[in-house]
């Protein structure tokens, strides 16, 4: 007879190892299920995780990356085939030669969905992610079935003015010198480290556009669209949310107290009691 005390260790012992191992998936640079597809100027690196209904994934801009769903993915793989795509110019994916738009990052999507075979997907995103998710069901309504968005807005112009300030007064080198260890670590996924400069110029470029997507396309958007922001973003105030869920006429609102913009994405709860139950509800 197992005595109760080793019993116990076994089980714990069982429990922790798989744990351990989920811990440590290279989520961003994982040679095991990373590819890469090739557009017209650049080449954007893509990972597969999980399997069943297919969910693609895009992380947020500058500071995010598929990595930032590092705690999240083990919840949405359970029941989805997770396609986490790099946004261009981020850790793995190529910068590229073109002027970034969200009419680009979203092309780049549908190239990633055709490079899979895949007609018809669900798709969430965070900050950018979520803009870059809303301009697919604005621009390809035959492709996508339900959004979630997190943190994300319509136009520059929702933008609080802090942050507006912000991206006004700081040039690519400030930025590198006030991030220097986080830069540094990203460039050594960068295919092109030594044109960093030019993709944070890019980005803030796009960043910029006052109008990413028009209240009229908004309005014609076909698909489901759960809005998500937390009462504390520091970068769109909750009136960014409420105009998004004014304008798409199937959409839902979900307004998380106590979150701020990056808190939004990494709240497992809005996860479990929303998101997932509003993209498995038939």
């Amino acid at each position: 007879m197992i005595n109760p005390t080793l019993k116990r260790i076994v089980l714990l012992v069982a429990i922790l190892i798989p744990l351990q191992l989920l811990a440590q998936i290279p989520y961003g640079n994982n040679t095991k299920t990373g590819k890469y597809i090739q557009t017209k100027d650049a080449k954007i690196y893509y990972e597969i995780y999980g399997s069943g209904e297919p969910l693609l994934l895009i992380h947020g801009s500058l500071y995010g990356y598929i990595n930032e769903f590092e705690n999240i993915f083990p919840l949405l793989t359970k029941n989805h085939k997770v396609i986490a795509v790099a946004l261009r110019g981020h850790g793995k994916s190529e910068i590229g030669d073109r002027d970034y738009s969200y009419d680009l990052f979203a092309q780049d999507m549908i190239e990633v969905l055709s490079a899979e075979n895949i007609d018809r997907i669900d798709v969430m995103g965070f900050s950018s992610g979520a803009i870059t998710a809303v301009k697919l069901a604005a621009d390809y309504p035959e492709r996508v079935v339900k959004v979630v968005s997190i943190a994300g807005a319509l136009n520059a112009t929702d933008k609080t003015p802090e942050r507006k300030q912000q991206q006004k007064e700081m040039t690519a080198d400030e930025f590198i010198a006030n991030n220097k260890n986080f830069v540094e670590n990203r460039k050594k996924l960068m295919p092109e480290p030594n044109r960093y400069n030019d993709f944070y110029n890019k980005l803030m470029k796009v960043d910029s556009d006052p109008i990413w997507i028009s209240e009229e396309a908004a309005s014609e958007i076909k698909a489901p669209v759960l809005v998500v922001g937390g009462d504390r973003d520091g970068y769109f105030p909750v009136e960014a949310f409420l105009k998004m869920y004014a304008v798409i006429p199937d959409s839902k609102l979900l307004i998380l107290p106590g979150d701020g913009h990056v808190g939004a994405s990494q709240n497992k709860a809005m996860y479990v009691d929303f998101a997932i139950p509003f993209l498995d509800a038939n």
